[in-house]
């Protein structure tokens, strides 16, 4: 298999980890859409599974999510979601779903210490690591589609 980079700048790491951080003890989830590997948007989406082991992103934010990216000729580059408690590595229930967008790059944000970010391809069961470069300089716009969806909708 090729090895694949994911390229992500600093000002969008950070809001990634400021949005785990606000929704721990819970799992945070997004998705991160660009091209050619490069993200161009973050998008913070709800987790409409409210758990600290499991996540599962707003249908209708995703479905937003994926509707902009192709008006924008984008494509859907890495699905992000942290770990409160464990290491940065896809758990048995990661691995699982990953058969959904098997080419999208997984994000995984620990915040079971210092925070740690790593990145995965999962395909057919097997893991395959991920660079990250993570530029300075590099753009890229945040999007907190949290509140905006299904999950907001069942809680009126």
């Amino acid at each position: 298999m090729a090895s694949r980079r994911l390229v992500i700048g600093q000002h969008l790491i950070q809001r990634i980890l400021e949005h785990c951080l606000e929704e721990k003890p819970c799992e945070a989830c997004g998705i991160l859409t660009g091209t050619g590997g490069h993200v161009l948007h973050a998008y913070a989406t709800d987790n409409i599974k409210r758990s600290p082991v499991y996540y599962e992103v707003d249908p209708e934010q995703q479905e937003w999510v994926l509707t902009t990216m192709e008006r924008q000729g984008e494509e859907l580059v890495a699905i992000y979601h942290s770990h409160p408690t464990a290491a940065a590595i896809p758990s048995a229930n990661d691995i699982r779903l990953a058969v959904y967008y098997p080419d999208a790059v997984r994000v995984i944000v620990s915040l079971a210490g210092p925070a740690v970010i790593k990145a995965f391809l999962i395909q057919n069961g097997k893991v395959f690591d991920v660079a990250i470069d993570s530029p300075q300089q590099a753009g890229g716009l945040f999007r907190d589609l949290r509140g905006s969806g299904s999950a907001q909708k069942r809680k009126a």
